[in-house]
């Protein structure tokens, strides 16, 4: 873990939004370096990050890098990238490690080993964390908390290096993970790039639909939107993330045809056995699941609430929680109900906050679903 009093000089992080802005702000909580200073194209971004106490200074990315210590790239890959062959170009000192938080791996640790000087150690890192919400303003000091954290250094890095940049992420509160950056392109490609890209195919799909009938919306308010979460993502990092980790992908969506035709030919041979084992392994991989990791797609901590179809009755439920002071992050009305009660969702920034919303709910007569 970190020694005591500031361990490096300064820290540069250049892109002040949440990911970056909420990195600084978990390393000037923990007191990890003399001075972080932030880089931003946006003068907006740097005003607020030093309203909020993200960053100690403003800087330039020349400026920046002259006595950094620790360079954080927090952009979309291909941003990143071209940061990269900017920083390369003013010569930065030996000894500086340079990480950055993309969702993929491969591009930017090859770009770095290609354009980067001697001496200057370059550490690919990929946060699992995030929030529906965007921007600096959404920043936490507690956002990178039990989250998993992967670093992937190329081969032959120093392992000082290694353990300086691992000590830094666990002072964020974050879990390491070191992988080589093949094999975290490949498992991110199945269990977080093609379920993103599903979601969205499943919206366009709806939404198409929903062009010529109106009714789709409507029944899409309800258990759709929660199954399409993910699809609400940056469209530029997504676009960045198929375009470095297309050859990834490009396997998963071939097999993914095939199981959909066998899907298919299941039910043209009405072939209900085949059918129910496939949901049958399906529930019980799922179920299986650790309850409480925080894998590569950010968790949801959510519940449901029946309540009495009645005026008043969504600010009676959000002063319950109000008075108690459970952080409500965001609350819907479900619509896909059938008997005369209705049905509220409930989401929470942790899921401490969403196990005592539903005690506390649960405590003044409503029927609460926790969903896992």
């Amino acid at each position: 873990m970190m020694e005591k009093g500031p361990a490096l000089h300064r820290i540069a992080v250049v892109g002040c939004g949440l990911i970056g802005g909420s990195l600084a702000l978990a390393w000037q909580r923990a007191g990890v370096a003399r001075e972080i200073v932030g880089v931003d194209v946006s003068t907006e971004h740097l005003d607020i990050a030093l309203e909020i106490g993200a960053i100690d200074r403003a800087l330039t990315l020349r400026s920046a890098m002259q006595e950094a210590d620790l360079v954080v790239l927090a952009a979309p890959v291909k941003e990143s990238m071209a940061l990269l062959r900017e920083i390369a170009a003013f010569r930065p000192a030996a000894g500086t490690l340079i990480t950055d938080v993309g969702s993929t791996k491969r591009a930017i640790c090859q770009e770095a080993a290609r354009v980067l000087p001697e001496g200057v150690s370059f550490i690919g890192g990929h946060p699992m964390a995030g929030s529906e919400k965007s921007g600096i303003r959404a920043a936490s000091p507690r956002l990178y908390e039990n989250a998993v954290y992967v670093l992937t250094p190329n081969p032959g890095e120093k392992p000082e290096m290694i353990q300086r940049l691992r000590d830094l992420v666990q002072a964020a509160g974050a879990q390491v993970l070191i992988l080589d950056p093949e094999h975290h392109d490949s498992l991110v490609a199945a269990v977080s790039h093609l379920p993103h890209v599903v979601a969205a195919q499943l919206v366009h799909q709806v939404a198409e639909l929903g062009e010529d009938d109106p009714l789709y919306a409507v029944l899409a308010a309800g258990g759709f939107r929660d199954v399409t979460r993910i699809a609400s993502g940056h469209p530029v990092m997504w676009r960045d993330i198929l375009l470095t980790n297309g050859d990834r992908l490009r396997p998963l969506f071939e097999r993914w045809k095939d199981q959909i035709e066998e899907l298919l030919g299941w039910i043209n041979r009405r072939d209900g056995e085949a059918l129910e084992t496939f949901f049958r392994q399906a529930a019980q991989w799922r179920d299986a699941l650790p309850v409480r990791g925080r894998g590569a797609i950010r968790p949801a901590f959510q519940c449901t609430v029946d309540v009495p179809d009645q005026p008043g009755i969504i600010g009676t439920v959000a002063t319950l929680l109000g008075e108690a002071g459970i952080n409500l992050r965001n609350i819907a009305i479900l619509e896909s109900r059938e008997d005369e009660d209705g049905q509220l969702s409930l989401t929470f920034d942790t899921e401490a906050g969403r196990d005592q919303a539903a005690r506390l709910l649960a405590e003044h007569g409503f029927k609460v679903d926790p969903r896992m």
